[in-house]
């Protein structure tokens, strides 16, 4: 089936999520939603039930709260803070019927409520669909563990999660949901749904000029502890540069923990004269490829990710990648466009920084060429967006058992 194919009668899909656009500061779990509505729009048809609010709980301007909107590819319903109800929630999805039902959080409350309405027999006859997000790694779990494991052993017993499709984005995520519910109906292995194309007109020659004397690297992420950031942050104090060179780290994106980030400053209150940390701020999603291509190396030390949006957006600005191995983006250096490093060895960072700050121009423009291929070529391979329409059609067919 063509990217441009239509049907005569398409399948309706109720994606219930925390944000959804013009909101861009909530992560890669956002981005999955518009790519995916973007990319198989003209397929099935979809209506968006999501938060009038950013990740920063600043409500979206020039918007429409509590009714149906047309927003590109599909009808998004914003609910208010007071709408954020169990018999709202009720409403809404009777009055849609959809033929099926995609939640994207694990924990996120319209998850529960809608989750709770299946269980209690208040919902049309659909399957649903849960992708967790990468909300089950060991990482994200051992974030405010006890308090998610005393929900998680309630919703085990209650049999909350039981009987769901979970899109998983790796074997390693799959194994994560068995570890966590026994009784389900399907666990498909899906990529995250990427855009079609990414800064098309890049050009390789463009990219800032790598010397010696200034190395550029960016974090663009959430600023939160599960980034693992101030661990890099005291990683780079170990980090010896000559005196002619320069070590820059900017730092892109949302602060979620202020608490987190005072310790940050704290941190680069401590480094060398010749190490430069700061702060940018957040940068909109239309912003983040162009950000990305003005500097080197793209920094993700995680806790972990179950597919992470802004590596294969890193690769496509020609950005070689330095992060842990806790995602799915591995055999970074053998593929000559990065690294992917265990966080229970430091020094091994430390050898890395220490090569990236050394390579010359030359080698450094093969390895952001490489990156870059990496990104098109992977951009391109059709079964990326296969995978997720095999999950949506399985989901909205009644026939499949």
């Amino acid at each position: 089936m063509s990217e441009n194919s239509s049907v005569e009668i398409k399948k309706k899909i109720l994606i219930v999520c925390n944000y959804y656009l013009p909101g861009f500061k909530s992560g890669g779990s956002l981005r999955t939603i518009v790519n995916m509505v973007e990319r198989l729009g003209d397929e099935f048809e979809f209506k968006i039930i999501t938060l009038d609010h950013d990740g920063d709980k600043i409500r979206h301007q020039n918007i429409e709260v509590n009714k149906w909107c047309q927003a590109k590819n599909a009808q998004v319903f914003y609910l208010s803070q007071d709408a954020i109800k169990l018999l709202n929630l009720r409403k809404l999805i009777n009055d849609t019927q959809p033929d099926a039902i995609y939640l994207n959080s694990v924990f996120a409350t319209l998850t529960i409520f809608v989750l709770i309405l299946k269980k209690i027999g208040q919902l049309p006859e659909c399957k649903i669909v849960l992708a967790p997000e990468g909300e089950l790694s060991v990482g994200a779990l051992g974030l405010k563990a006890e308090k998610k494991k005393v929900f998680l052993k309630a919703a085990k017993i209650t049999g909350l999660y039981d009987k769901l499709i979970w899109k998983t984005t790796s074997e390693l995520e799959k194994k994560e949901v068995k570890l966590f519910i026994s009784k389900f109906e399907k666990i498909f292995i899906a990529s995250n749904m990427p855009a079609g194309i990414l800064l098309e007109n890049y050009r390789q020659n463009e990219k800032p000029p790598k010397t010696d004397e200034n190395t550029r690297l960016i974090f663009l992420s959430r600023h939160m502890p599960k980034k693992n950031l101030n661990w890099f942050i005291k990683l780079l104090s170990i980090v010896e540069l000559k005196a002619e060179q320069c070590l820059i780290l900017d730092i892109f994106g949302p602060i979620e923990d202020a608490g987190y980030w005072r310790e940050s400053q704290e941190l680069i209150k401590e480094l060398p004269a010749n190490i430069k940390v700061t702060y940018k701020g957040s940068v909109s999603h239309n912003q983040v490829l162009s950000t990305l291509f003005n500097y080197h190396y793209f920094v993700l030390p995680t806790l972990g990710e179950n597919f992470g949006h802004v590596f294969i957006e890193a690769l496509a600005a020609g950005c070689p990648v330095i992060t842990s191995n806790r995602t799915p983006w591995l055999s970074l250096d053998e593929k000559q466009i990065g690294w992917d490093l265990p966080l229970e060895k430091p020094q091994l960072w430390v050898e890395v920084l220490d090569k990236c700050i050394n390579t010359d121009q030359a080698e450094y423009k093969q390895t952001s060429s490489n990156a870059r291929s990496f990104a098109t070529n992977w951009l391109l391979n059709s079964e990326v967006k296969e995978a997720t329409r095999k999950v949506l059609e399985y989901s909205t067919n009644k026939n499949f058992n």
